[in-house]
């Protein structure tokens, strides 16, 4: 793995620029924060460096082979249990009762079997993070992860992607200046960067 390097990007939307001419570096199993305002291109950035989209021009380089991606929204399964939506991603290589062991440290331990229909909000967020976070990946992409989640859960949540995301790049979209510091790592604001 290195550093996640991105020279000159540019993506548009219909003759709208969203990025321009970007040039940004994730350090290599370090936290990275991106704030901005709503449509400043923060999703639009994570979903090219996730290769979901295409840029327009530029390039990126020192992407690791594989990726985990909590979205905005929850996209589980389901009809699947929690548990088993750490295990559809995770296969064998993680065992059913460390899938456990990561719920239960989300405050989900009640909830691992039951059809992840019948969850919350905020407790199909936690499955959405521990499914990310399980999963063997060099780098975990946040699409404002904690919302959503009061205070006292997120600075759990946050304890927990500290806990188990150690050595791999993290980069982190949040709205919240608190939940950037508390998560470390250096802090990139979208706004500065379109000036």
């Amino acid at each position: 793995m290195s550093d996640i390097v991105l020279e000159s990007v540019s993506k548009s939307y219909d003759g709208k620029k969203v990025l321009d001419n970007i040039s940004l570096s994730f350090k290599e199993g370090k936290t990275t924060c991106i704030k901005g305002a709503s449509g400043c291109g923060k999703t639009t950035l994570l979903r090219i460096i996730a290769g979901l989209i295409e840029k327009d021009s530029g390039s990126i380089r020192g992407l690791p082979e594989r990726i985990s991606y909590v979205f905005q929204e929850d996209r589980l399964c389901e009809d699947f249990s929690a548990v088993s939506n750490i295990m559809a991603v995770t296969g064998r290589k993680l065992p059913r009762e460390a899938a456990l062991q990561h719920l239960a440290e989300l405050g989900l331990a009640e909830s691992a079997l039951k059809p992840v229909r019948e969850l919350s909000g905020g407790m199909k967020r936690r499955v959405a993070i521990a499914r990310a976070v399980c999963y063997e990946s060099g780098l975990i992409i946040l699409d404002e992860p904690f919302k959503g989640l009061d205070v006292k859960l997120r600075r759990n949540v946050m304890d927990y992607i500290k806990r188990h995301g150690d050595g791999r790049t993290i980069i982190c979209v949040t709205h919240d200046p608190e939940e950037a510091d508390y998560m470390g790592g250096e802090l990139i604001d979208m706004e500065e960067e379109k000036v």
